[in-house]
């Protein structure tokens, strides 16, 4: 039985939990492979869209494939190609493997007003669809024909050989994320304004790019971000750090310094972020909010699940950390240890391929 499969979807970059993850599943994928990426005009959701349903249909007309992998859409327009992609594989009677990656795909159904007709035709066509949680089988309750398994995220291939030694960490704090809004980068700010007052021998590293959204435009949160940065790096100027994007070996060097990741993220289709896992797998203790899924991954084992939007909470959190270095250390051995063996690539790889051959 062949089992080459069409991979539909998100490469890097854009740099994205999702693409990152797609690229991870395609890399590792042990079987005949075809690549579609669908972000080849990068962040340009609109000719990317364009793209793919002018580009797809060749694919399905020149090329030999015996199932199809996607990682599916939340949004009306996003959704045209997954329609398009579903129908296609339908004519040609392919498997089709969907992998959610986000929190919100029951609540894009809901208020999907006319569009919802074609919605449920399509994925009632869809015979698997992976999920990052057990809990978040319920986005695709309205599917009960739909074989639903679910996956944990894991950390990159690229880190499964890296090993962290806590003692070389450094007293350093960092948010690693797109630095939006609704992934609290202004209650970050305003935590460890207050930290840095009290600590001067802590230091704060944030890197990121900086990326519009529902709250505040890309043009707005510059201008807001510039106002704050300015601030901190005049008031702390050799303990607060903003280092922009960061890739490869320096991604590596700055989590595996940092000895507490904060993510106090609001952002409404956050499930199970891999800065998350990547954080963990570095040795570093984890402060996030009490958002969508992540309590059922952050226990008080791997840090503080904390309110949304309380600066004070993160505050706290942070401070217990620091005045307690035993509990500090207990926690980063931790999380290390459940990194590597909850959610270390090789688990993940080997699920994902599982469900590609049998489905």
């Amino acid at each position: 039985m062949s089992n080459k499969v069409l991979f539909f979807g998100p490469f890097p970059e854009p740099i994205t939990g999702q693409s990152i993850s797609f690229k991870e599943v395609y890399d590792n994928y042990s079987g005949g492979k075809i690549l579609f990426d669908t972000t080849v005009f990068g962040s340009n959701k609109y000719l990317n869209t364009v793209y793919c349903l002018m580009v797809l249909p060749l694919y399905f007309l020149f090329k030999r494939f015996d199932k199809i992998y996607f990682t599916c859409s939340r949004s009306k327009f996003g959704f045209l190609k997954d329609l398009v992609l579903v129908f296609l594989s339908s004519l040609s009677k392919k498997k089709i493997i969907n992998h959610l990656h986000g929190a919100d795909f029951k609540d894009f159904v809901k208020n999907a007003g006319k569009l919802r007709a074609l919605i449920d035709w399509t994925y009632n066509k869809v015979d698997t669809s992976i999920v990052l949680l057990p809990s978040m089988k319920s986005q695709f309750e309205d599917f009960p024909n739909m074989n639903i398994e679910f996956v944990e995220n894991s950390f990159s291939s690229d880190y499964i050989n890296i090993n962290v030694n806590i003692e070389n960490k450094k007293k350093e704090i960092v948010y690693l994320s797109n630095l939006m809004y609704s992934k609290g980068v202004f209650v970050f700010l305003d935590a460890i304004e207050k930290i840095l007052e009290e600590n001067n021998d802590w230091n704060v590293k944030l890197a990121g790019s900086i990326i519009g959204d529902d709250y505040m435009s890309k043009k707005e949160l510059e201008l807001e971000f510039k106002k704050y940065r300015g601030r901190l790096e005049k008031q702390f100027p050799d303990q607060f750090f903003f280092v922009g994007k960061v890739y490869g070996d320096e991604k590596i060097k700055l989590l595996s310094q940092s000895s507490i990741f904060v993510l106090p993220t609001f952002y409404k289709t956050e499930a199970f972020p891999i800065s998350i896992v990547e954080a963990m797998k570095f040795g570093n203790a984890i402060i996030t909010t009490d958002h969508n899924y992540l309590s059922d991954i952050i226990s008080s084992s791997n840090g503080y699940i904390v309110p949304v939007k309380s600066e004070e909470k993160i505050k706290c959190s942070i401070d217990t950390l620091i005045s307690n270095m035993d509990l500090l250390s207990n926690i980063q051995e931790n999380n290390i240890r459940e990194a590597n063996s909850q959610y270390s690539p090789s688990i993940f790889n080997k699920r994902i391929n599982k469900i590609l051959v049998n489905t």
